[in-house]
C-alpha cells in the first residue's frame, strides 16, 4: 500500500463525521414504510377501479332489476302497498264495504283536503266521480279515488308512507314508468284495505281487475280497470 492509498483512506474516515448513514434497522424500516406506501398505493387504485365497476354494474342492472327482484320474492312492494303471489288466495265476498267513512266531493274540495298534491290523468279526462276515504279526526282523507267510465276504471292516490293496501294476485311483474317502478297486476286479484290503524278491512275485499301501481314523489298511484298495460302506461303518464 502506497502513501496515497493511505491518504485517501484518512479522507475517507473524515468523511464519516459529516454523513448520516443510517443504521440497518433503519433502512429496513425506510423500506418498508415506501413498500407499504406503494401498497396503499395500489390498494387505492384497486378499490377505486372496484367502485368504478359497481357503479357501472348498478347502472347496468337498473334495467333488469325488475327481473332479477321478480325471480326471486314472492311479495312484491310499492310504497303503501304490498302485492303477495297467491295461487291460493280465498275469493272476496260478493258485496264489498266502501273504503271507511268514503264521501262524494268535488275535484277542488279533494285537493284542498289532502295531505299530499292530487293529481288526475289527464288522458281519462275530467272524473266523473271523486272520493274522499278514511279521513282523521281533522277531516283529512287518507285516500282520494276518483272513477271514470261508469266506476270502471278507478285511480287511487294516497300517501305512501302508510300502508294502505294489501293484494293477492297469481300474476305481478316489474314495469318501467318512465324512470318509475311500477307493478303491473294483469288479472283479476283480491284487494284488501288496511285501515289507519293497521288493521286489515276484509268487509272491505273485493276482486279488483287488472292494476296499475307505481310511486311518484311521496304519492302512491293505483289505477284499476284497463286490461292493456300499454293502455295504463299511457294514461297514468298523462298525470297532472
Amino acid at each position: 500500500m502506497t502513501d496515497r492509498d493511505d491518504d485517501l483512506i484518512d479522507e475517507l474516515r473524515d468523511l464519516e463525521s459529516w454523513l448520516a448513514v443510517p443504521e440497518p434497522a433503519d433502512q429496513r424500516v425506510a423500506v418498508r414504510e415506501r413498500l407499504s406506501r406503494k401498497e396503499i398505493g395500489r390498494w387505492r387504485v384497486w378499490l377505486a377501479a372496484a367502485v368504478a365497476a359497481v357503479a357501472v354494474t348498478v347502472v347496468a342492472v337498473e334495467p333488469a332489476r325488475a327481473a332479477v327482484v321478480d325471480a326471486v320474492a314472492s311479495v312484491l312492494r310499492i310504497a303503501g302497498i304490498e302485492v303477495e303471489r297467491s295461487n291460493n288466495a280465498a275469493p272476496p265476498q260478493s258485496s264489498p264495504s266502501p273504503l271507511p267513512s268514503a264521501g262524494s266531493v268535488s275535484l277542488d274540495v279533494a285537493k284542498q283536503k289532502a295531505p299530499f298534491p292530487v293529481r288526475m290523468p289527464a288522458a281519462l279526462g275530467p272524473p266523473e266521480r271523486v272520493e274522499l276515504a278514511d279521513p282523521d279526526d281533522n277531516g283529512v282523507p287518507r285516500v282520494v279515488s276518483a272513477l271514470y267510465h261508469g266506476g270502471a276504471i278507478r285511480f287511487d292516490q294516497f300517501d305512501g308512507s302508510a300502508g294502505a293496501f294489501l293484494k293477492q294476485a297469481r300474476d305481478a311483474q316489474w314495469v318501467d314508468m318512465g324512470g318509475d317502478m311500477a307493478i303491473w297486476l294483469s288479472g283479476p286479484h283480491t284487494l284488501t284495505y288496511v285501515d289507519r290503524t293497521g288493521a286489515e278491512r276484509t268487509a272491505t275485499a273485493r276482486l279488483a281487475t287488472p292494476t296499475l301501481i307505481w310511486e311518484h314523489g311521496q304519492v302512491t298511484y293505483r289505477l284499476e280497470g284497463f286490461t292493456s298495460l300499454e293502455e295504463a302506461r299511457v294514461a297514468a303518464l298523462s298525470l297532472s
